[in-house]
């Protein structure tokens, strides 16, 4: 656990401190006035979990085995395609089944002939909004959307409707006293700790205190202590209305405080009593209540009334509220109806247990798309309502086949895009028939697999070829990734390879860490074989963020690779029998104009500098030179102004001295080095997105999906006319012409569509249905 004392000034002096030694998410654990100034004790965020117990992330015991190979969403996807054939099928053969299709969007005031509302209509109340709402939005639903377009005017209508705090510092400045408020159990006492830390990382403890009117629950009291104990917080427990206007005013020096009151039943007759000792305090307080986001929809909205109109018959009673257990709901449109029924701000989300990282600034369109992608398996207490909907009576026949033109129409228009979308992705080079390929054999077993890893070799083999020059690129970072089955996450490591010429990623690999000394496991064993075919076709060139440790120099060293590493300019090194800080050497060195560029609407020139330089093993300290070290070449890139000559950027870059000759290149690819790391999130999104099963890295289904992660890098490198909108379309999201579609939104409309072709694929006469276009791109 790395502890560090800070002394300065003042507080402001010593949070600087604070956040340069230990980052932004550093946690406060002491503040005090000191002979000289102000003194602080703080750690980094990733220790807290080692002071408090209760701060441990809990993962739920790991599901049962599911046998199905597809993620949730497309499974969900792929469900609702089957229900509009089955429900065509049904209307072409007459039975006449619309008003049993949906008999609840059909109650709800859902025209059961319009097969995209009932559709639309089914996925809200899916995700748990009312039915109520619902109907509202699909009446005001504008004419010729289609249903991807349609789901995303949805989403944001919800999320334009649902108020949210804007500005965090804006409710810190304002100080006073802010009480939550909430049922027994929501997470009260948890949440005051996540809101002092994050007042302490901005403010200091100085000006902060905490109180809890909890003295019935066993512990309460000492909870919080201990919360306050780690921030440096003063907690005071209070028993009444005169314990609280006195502990009110003892503490009036205090810029901010936070109450933890009891928790209390919608139904408890007490409540209004509780209200009442908050409005009887001198100072403001504002109240927060705190929603279970996990609760069914009519016992949240039973909550908002008790609280807000009941006890405060004005309507005043509640100025915001906090959505709690957010990783726990399984419907989490039930709060967010409420929330926007009763107008009333959220605040934040409550994510999780840890103190204080799972506590989110609330985000309209964040919870809107959460409450739409929490998966949800099927519910035992659905069972009458399929048996109500099984037993409906049969239709009239000439409403049964408007509907079913309709569906056809709806079909026959998408088709024609899947087909554009599919014949440019194929077209693009962008490895999209090799991914879906692979996608077609996700479900085979061990000899299948060896297959594979040979073809995507040697497709990266003749893409190395086609697009590299002299060198390929490897950008490696280890990301922690849950596991089901084990408590913490392990590391795994990311490689992703890039194009020396234009930085189009080429190949990626994935491979567990931490397993030295043990024999090769396939995944490892394929990433070896890889990187061996990669060294065979051009010299590899390790772009990495820090200085290479020893022993992977050797490594590199042996197999012929090369190395580049970003420094700070506070980085020591020695040159010419000199020690020098990077910034320093920069300043001595001639500098060359190498292109021009953009940044920022202002027109720049990039200039560059090499030295010849040693980078010690040990500190330098003093005047001394140390001897042995890496030898290294220097290279410092500078963005300036070209009118003003204002300096923009500064770049301090150690590479191999063997790539001393190509500096212009090696500046260029710590640009993409940015990309890269971004890269490698959505590379990791997709696997997560596409592979079921996650305690295997190398199964055919996290082949398939690696493949198809690399498809989506490509075209956010290389965007080819229409595929990325129509991809975006697919996921339900919309996008500003022109702008740039996220990796993580192609990624959900790859998936979208692979579910949309294996249906038509699999749909009986789909040659009759579908136009010529997607027939050819189906083959």
């Amino acid at each position: 656990m790395s502890v560090a004392k800070f002394v300065a000034a003042n507080g402001r002096e010593a949070m600087r401190q604070v956040r340069e030694a230990m980052g932004p998410d550093a946690v406060v654990l002491s503040n005090r006035t000191v002979e000289g100034g102000v003194e602080i004790v703080a750690m980094r965020d990733t220790d807290l979990g080692s002071v408090s117990a209760s701060a441990q992330v809990y993962v739920p015991p790991a599901p049962a085995q599911v046998p199905a190979p597809e993620p949730a969403a497309i499974g969900d996807l792929r469900g609702e395609l089957q229900s509009m054939r089955a429900m065509l099928e049904r209307q072409l053969a007459g039975i006449g089944a619309a008003p049993g299709v949906a008999p609840s969007a059909a109650a709800h005031g859902v025209a059961a002939s319009d097969p995209l509302r009932e559709s639309l209509f089914e996925w809200m109340v899916g995700a748990g909004f009312s039915g109520q709402l619902a109907r509202t939005l699909l009446a005001r639903l504008p004419l010729g959307y289609d249903r991807p377009a349609a789901m995303g005017w949805i989403r944001g209508e919800l999320a334009s409707k649902l108020p949210v705090l804007g500005d965090e510092d804006h409710l810190f400045a304002q100080g006073g006293v802010l009480a939550l408020v909430g049922p027994t159990g929501v997470g009260k006492t948890t949440t005051t700790a996540k809101l002092a830390a994050r007042y302490v990382l901005r403010n200091g403890a100085d000006k902060l205190a905490l109180l809890t009117t909890d003295s019935f629950r066993i512990g309460a009291h000492e909870q919080l202590r201990i919360y306050g104990d780690i921030l440096g917080v003063p907690v005071h427990a209070v028993k009444d209305a005169a314990d609280l206007r006195f502990a009110l005013a003892a503490m009036k020096d205090k810029h901010l405080v936070i109450i933890d009151t009891v928790g209390m039943s919608q139904r408890d007759r007490s409540l209004s009593e509780q209200i009442a000792m908050l409005a009887g305090v001198p100072a403001p307080v504002q109240r927060v209540l705190l929603l279970n986001g996990a609760s069914h929809g009519d016992t949240l909205n039973e909550v908002v009334h008790a609280y807000r109109h009941d006890a405060a018959p004005d309507g005043g009673g509640i100025d915001g509220c906090i959505i709690s257990k957010l990783d726990e709901a399984t419907h989490l449109g039930s709060v967010l109806d409420v929330v926007i029924r009763h107008r009333l701000p959220v605040f934040y989300a409550s994510t999780g247990q840890r103190v204080p990282e799972h506590l989110e600034l609330a985000n309209s369109a964040a919870l809107v798309e959460r409450a739409f992608l929490t998966p949800r398996r099927g519910s035992v207490f659905a069972d009458a309502e399929a048996a109500r909907r099984a037993a409906a009576g049969a239709g009239e026949e000439t409403t049964a086949r408007g509907g079913a033109t309709d569906v056809l129409r709806s079909l026959t228009d998408s088709a024609d895009a899947l087909g554009q979308c599919v014949a440019e992705l194929n077209g693009a080079g962008l490895g999209f028939d090799l991914a879906r390929s692979l996608w077609q054999q996700r479900g085979a077993g061990a000899p299948a697999l060896r297959a594979m890893s040979q073809q995507v070799r040697e497709a990266v083999c003749r893409d190395v070829t086609r697009q590299c020059d002299q060198y390929v690129l490897a950008v490696a970072a280890t990301l922690q990734v849950a596991v089901p089955g084990r408590r913490s996450p392990q590391p795994i490591q990311h490689t992703l390879w890039l194009a020396d010429r234009n930085g189009m990623p080429l190949a990626a690999a994935v491979t567990p860490t931490g397993r030295a000394g043990q024999p090769l496991g396939e995944a490892e064993a394929d990433a070896a074989n890889l990187r061996a075919a990669m060294s065979a076709a051009r010299k590899v060139v390790n772009l990495v963020d820090a200085l290479p440790s020893a022993s992977a120099l050797a490594r590199w060293q042996q197999a012929g690779e090369r190395w580049v590493a970003s420094a700070r300019k506070t980085a020591r090194v020695v040159s010419a029998g000199t020690a020098w800080k990077l910034d320093a050497l920069a300043d001595t060195l001639t500098f060359h104009a190498v292109g021009e560029d953009t940044v920022r609407e202002r027109d720049a020139v990039r200039w560059l500098a090499t030295a010849e330089v040693r980078v010690p093993d040990s500190p330098v300290r003093g005047k001394g030179t140390p001897e042995g070290g890496i030898d290294a070449c220097l290279v410092v890139a500078r963005l300036a102004d070209r009118a003003t000559g204002e300096l923009l950027d500064t770049r301090y870059l150690l590479c191999d001295p063997a790539l001393a000759q190509d500096a212009v290149q090696v500046a260029r690819w710590a640009l993409w080095t940015d990309a890269a790391e971004t890269g490698l999130r959505t590379l990791r999104h997709a696997i997560d997105h596409f592979a079921q099963d996650a305690r295997d890295a190398h199964d055919a289904g996290a082949v398939a999906a690696l493949q198809l992660g690399l498809s989506v890098l490509r075209l956010e490198h290389a965007p080819t006319a229409a595929a990325p909108a129509f991809l975006a379309r697919l996921a339900g999201r919309t996008v500003r012409p022109g702008a740039p579609v996220p990796g993580t939104v192609l990624n959900e409309g790859m998936g979208r569509m692979l579910a949309l072709l294996d249906v038509l694929e699999n749909y009986p006469g789909r040659g009759n249905a579908a136009p010529a276009a997607a027939a050819e791109a189906l083959q």
